[in-house]
């Protein structure tokens, strides 16, 4: 297998470790920001440690080939915590989604945040409040779904993973291995 390859499955194993075992430990089960910005340091590290580790011992290449070298292992990486994050919302933790549904529902059984979405916004000034409980529960519905969730982060991913390998491989071309 490739080096590149390893690198990106290693790094989504340890993101999927790192996950299960702050929900076996009850850590940052409400949070998520502990984790996204592990997603970012993960496919950061990713990305740098694969072309570091075709650079080192590559002598020509061109950037194209470099940005290629380093998205690898962020797809990967990008595929399979998106794939896991699907399981563990689906099948694993499903009480996350439902406990922000039950949130959201107690917030509308208020008629002042009912009011407040009318004034929010102007589609829904000539509803009535149940029809605007009602826009609103479906649109949540969808929102804290593990089918939106996973969607999201792979997309998101990706695009990080693409930014993230255009910048890397241009740092390490113009400042790391830098011909003198």
């Amino acid at each position: 297998m490739k080096t590149s390859i390893k690198i990106g499955v290693g790094f989504a194993l340890l993101w999927i470790i790192l996950k299960l075992s702050a929900f076996s430990f009850g850590v940052f089960l409400a949070d998520l920001k502990p984790f996204v910005f592990a997603n970012m340091l993960f496919v950061t590290l990713a990305i740098s440690l694969a072309l570091y580790a075709k650079k080192r011992f590559e002598t020509e290449s061109n950037l194209l080939e470099d940005i290629k070298t380093a998205m690898i292992p962020g797809v990967l990486y990008a595929i399979i915590v998106s794939s896991f994050i699907y399981f563990y919302y689906q099948s694993i933790y499903p009480e996350f989604n439902s406990s922000k549904i039950s949130a959201i529902e107690l917030k509308m059984n208020n008629e002042a945040a009912v009011a407040d979405f009318r004034k929010s916004n102007p589609a829904m000034e000539n509803l009535s409040s149940d029809e605007i409980r009602e826009q609103v529960m479906d649109s949540m519905n969808n929102y804290y779904s593990a089918q939106f969730t996973m969607t999201v982060s792979l997309l998101g991913l990706l695009l990080y993973t693409t930014l993230n390998s255009l910048v890397i491989s241009l740092i390490f071309r113009r400042v790391i291995f830098r011909k003198t």
